[in-house]
């Protein structure tokens, strides 16, 4: 792959965005996630989807995504603005 061609291929923060953003659509509301679960419905590990939630927090255009407090795992609340 040249350099043109990574500068071109979307990060995974900004997949992860597309997919949490057409989940959002598909579920008509607020939609709460984990690392463990995104990582078995996308392949991956937990703590790379749990790194890129906390990049999207704030971040994300067209998306709210917050931790909710206290729980354990990590859920973390996404929705769209």
């Amino acid at each position: 792959m040249t350099a043109i061609e990574a500068s071109h291929r979307p990060s995974g923060a900004k997949r992860l965005a597309e997919q949490l953003r057409a989940e959002c659509v598909h579920a008509d509301g607020d939609l709460y996630v984990n690392g463990d679960r995104l990582a078995a419905e996308l392949g991956g590990s937990p703590a790379e989807f749990e790194r890129l939630l906390r990049e999207l927090s704030g971040s994300a255009l067209g998306l709210d995504v917050s931790l909710e407090p206290g729980a354990s795992p990590p859920v973390w609340r996404v929705s769209r603005r």
